[in-house]
């Protein structure tokens, strides 16, 4: 199992975004480590915070005999966008920003930077 760690309920999240509404309790107050709770049943728990581990992880996790969870710590502002976005939901995005929405300056950037490397490549 590979856990895609954004500290949130980061599909809920971003489909109030997509509805218009800024967001509302979606973030967890403590982030969750789900490794420890992988081995306290007894399966393999590995907790991956860079880049550069989640190869080496995942590897592991293969190689082990038995279940296996890697929780892969990752940025809570990246969309999981799909490959295109409709103008309902682009008109959502905006009104969720233009009614408060918390951290939109920390989203519009990523989104922004995410955009740039995909020019880029």
């Amino acid at each position: 199992v590979i856990i895609n760690n954004n500290a949130s309920f980061g599909q809920i999240f971003w489909e109030q975004m997509a509805l218009g509404f800024p967001e509302h309790g979606v973030r967890w107050e403590k982030e969750a480590n789900f490794a420890p709770w992988a081995e306290a049943c007894g399966g393999l728990g590995i907790r991956v915070t860079k880049p550069a581990e989640v190869e080496p992880a995942i590897a592991a996790a293969l190689a082990h005999r038995g279940p296996a969870l890697v929780d892969v710590v990752v940025n809570p502002d990246e969309p999981p966008m799909p490959a295109k976005v409709t103008y309902e939901q682009a008109k959502g995005f905006a009104s969720a920003f233009l009614h408060g929405q918390g951290r939109g300056r920390s989203i519009a950037s990523t989104i922004v930077s995410d955009r740039i490397d995909q020019l880029k490549h």
